[in-house]
């Protein structure tokens, strides 16, 4: 499949989300000519605003098209027309749910949806490029994962038990099961046009845009705040271990995976490095941050066991190179510390 290069159209799902803002402000930066999916007017206004800001010289290649439900049928059909390659990040991630279903229902159908307008009317589409999850991925035994295994036991749990599956299980299995449609969708239909998955651990990082209070941090960014500086008790180890990934570094991760001609068809673990909470907070106090910050115990997580997702296969088709906690964790500061957000932990 013939790569995507700055000048072709590229529309981005959930463009105005944590991650769909890094998208598109680096599509932006590199020449491109960005179609931002979102859905509502208001949105797509305040996108175009945002732009005009921080990117006045790139901001005309900025349009925005209206996706009001991205499970219903021909949802991206306008949306599709004239793009040369896709980022699909739009898909629900929360755990307030009373039923599994209200998680895979959307993931999969608005993924299937996306296909299907793709199929029918992208007759210019080279590439498309799903945002997953490293969920799709990790079983529930420390060992080391890739991209040949699957998170098979939380679709297993949401078939036996329904409504009383673990809610972090029925997230799992939303994105399994959105991952698996898209492939089968493929394999049944051979497009002229590829796909590539990207499975993303938890993405944290700076922000695009000005958030008023650490109240309105968009999805990780909102956890991030919350376990690192507000929660202090024996759940604090939530997640217990995870597999981290900058966000801006997915960002480049995306739009890295239409332009590598080897990235077609291929699943790969988008996860800079394995971590606790406590690993954060000992990379603060190397990094001299925060001084009143309640570091806990540096050993804390020694000996954890540990559930690591391998990022070697996108190392090698990408070519990219991840942030560590540290740096992510220094970015992050440096982009709360002008509103006013860390005065309580600074000395």
């Amino acid at each position: 499949m013939p790569t995507i290069s700055p000048k072709d159209k590229v529309l981005v799902t959930g463009a105005n989300g944590y991650i769909g803002l890094w998208v598109v402000q680096y599509l932006l930066e590199r020449g491109y000519k960005v179609r931002a999916a979102v859905r509502s007017d208001n949105k797509g206004n305040t996108l175009e605003v945002l732009f005009k800001e921080k990117l006045p010289e790139q901001a005309a290649n900025l349009e925005y098209v209206l996706v009001k439900d991205i499970g219903a049928e021909h949802a991206f059909d306008v949306a599709v027309k004239g793009v040369a390659g896709v980022i699909h990040i739009a898909s629900p991630m929360t755990l307030e749910i009373e039923d599994p279903q209200e998680l895979i229902g959307p993931a999969v159908g608005g993924t299937l949806s996306l296909l299907r307008s793709a199929l029918s009317h992208g007759n210019d589409l080279k590439r498309l490029v799903i945002t997953s999850s490293v969920k799709a991925v990790l079983g529930p035994e420390p060992r080391t994962y890739t991209e040949e295994d699957w998170a098979d036991y939380a679709v297993k749990e949401v078939e036996e038990k329904g409504k009383a599956a673990d809610k972090m299980s029925a997230y799992c299995a939303s994105k399994l099961l959105a991952e698996r449609a898209a492939w089968s969708f493929v394999e049944e239909h051979k497009p002229s046009w590829d796909i590539s998955v990207l499975n993303v651990g938890w993405v944290y990082g700076p922000t695009v845009n000005d958030p008023a209070s650490p109240a309105v941090l968009p999805s990780t960014a909102g956890l991030f705040f919350q376990q690192f500086f507000t929660v202090r008790d024996e759940a604090y180890s939530y997640p217990a271990a995870q597999n981290y990934i900058d966000v801006r570094d997915l960002a480049q991760a995306d739009i890295k995976a239409l332009e590598v001609e080897a990235a077609g068809g291929e699943r790969m673990i988008i996860a800079s490095q394995w971590g606790t909470w406590q690993h954060w907070l000992n990379a603060a106090a190397e990094l001299n941050l925060l001084p009143k910050l309640d570091k806990w115990d540096p050993k804390r997580s020694e000996g954890r066991p540990a559930r690591v997702a391998s990022n070697e296969k996108a190392k090698r088709i990408l070519g990219i190179t991840f942030r560590t906690i540290p740096e992510t964790l220094r970015d992050t500061l440096d982009d709360f510390r002008p509103r006013g957000w860390l005065k309580d932990w600074e000395a």
